[in-house]
């Protein structure tokens, strides 16, 4: 077991950062392994370092961070320069879950393996939901700051991710523009999609996994301006359905992931799908899969490509 830090003044400033909440909503804690940062962005600017960020103690602005995760290198990669990252997980350089590919790739490419990440000398190491507890405990029995961004069901979580990881490498007022792009294209897609709303869709895959509310797709469809049938059922998270309930909400469309290869024909061969009259119809919404698992900003894109699939498409 690791002894506990002990208290210094920089954990008092954190503390009362944390507390302040003033133009960007409430703070709140996860279950204890990284805080949303939603302070005012004056506030944050003007932390003095260290900066406590979960149980993590950053001493002073990073200069070698890793991006253990597909989110943190698609928003690391764009809050500093390549310089001061020290390597980012090899699924960012790869089209099928990156969206930052070009740039992923001019920068040194790392595993998950603990021993992967020390080598790479990192003074932060930014992780996920999914990385394993203990390569985090091992990571800071090596002295290694970690942090772990929290799950994402909105683009206000994603924000508050975004946020995070500029406040814990002192990047804040970057972190604090590009919510203000990703928010200002939120509001542009919602405007554009005020006549879309006769439109019922949901997604699924070949063995019909489907995502329903508290989910980003959710937020993104409703953004689009689109009735989301799995959450309007009672759906929420990530589950499976069966053929039945699928053919019994009778969606007007229907989103598949796509790779490079557009490789959708799947749909009108399953034995349940091809029955579905959207799908008799041509009404497949094909999303790049790097976009339909994104959880950084560039998940506002998805919103933007279904809205206007529905526009050509003109009415359900």
């Amino acid at each position: 077991m690791l002894d506990p830090m002990p208290f210094r003044p920089g954990h008092l400033l954190a503390l009362m950062l944390l507390g302040c909440g003033i133009a960007l909503g409430r703070t709140q804690r996860g279950d204890g392994d990284g805080p949303v940062i939603a302070a005012a962005l004056a506030d944050r600017v003007g932390a003095a370092w260290p900066r406590v960020v979960g149980e993590a103690e950053i001493p002073t602005a990073p200069s070698r961070v890793v991006a253990s995760s597909v989110f943190s290198a698609e928003v690391l990669l764009e809050l500093l320069p390549p310089q001061r990252l020290a390597g980012v997980h090899f699924l960012a350089a790869d089209a099928r879950y990156s969206r930052v590919t070009d740039k992923a790739a001019s920068t040194r490419l790392l595993g998950s393996s603990p021993e992967q990440l020390v080598a790479a000398r990192p003074d932060l190491v930014v992780i996920d939901e999914f990385t394993l507890a203990d390569t985090a405990i091992l990571l800071r029995s090596f002295g290694i700051p970690v942090v772990r961004t929290r799950p994402v069901a909105s683009f206000d979580d994603v924000a508050a991710n975004i946020r995070l990881l500029g406040f814990a490498t002192g990047a804040d007022e970057e972190a604090e523009a590009l919510c203000e792009r990703m928010f200002a294209r939120r509001e542009a897609i919602r405007e554009a999609g005020k006549s879309l709303g006769a439109w019922r869709v949901m997604n699924c895959n070949g063995a019909l996994d489907t995502y329903g509310a508290r989910s980003l797709l959710d937020d993104a469809v409703r953004i689009a301006g689109a009735s989301h049938l799995p959450a309007d059922h009672g759906v929420g998270g990530y589950c499976k359905l069966d053929v039945e309930t699928v053919l019994g909400w009778r969606p007007d469309a229907l989103l598949v992931s796509v790779g490079e290869n557009d490789d959708a024909a799947w749909v009108g061969q399953h034995p349940g799908l091809r029955l579905l009259p959207c799908v008799q119809r041509g009404r497949v919404a094909r999303i790049p899969a790097a976009l339909l698992s994104s959880t950084s900003h560039y998940a506002i894109e998805l919103a933007a490509l279904l809205q206007q699939t529905l526009v050509d498409w003109e009415k359900p």
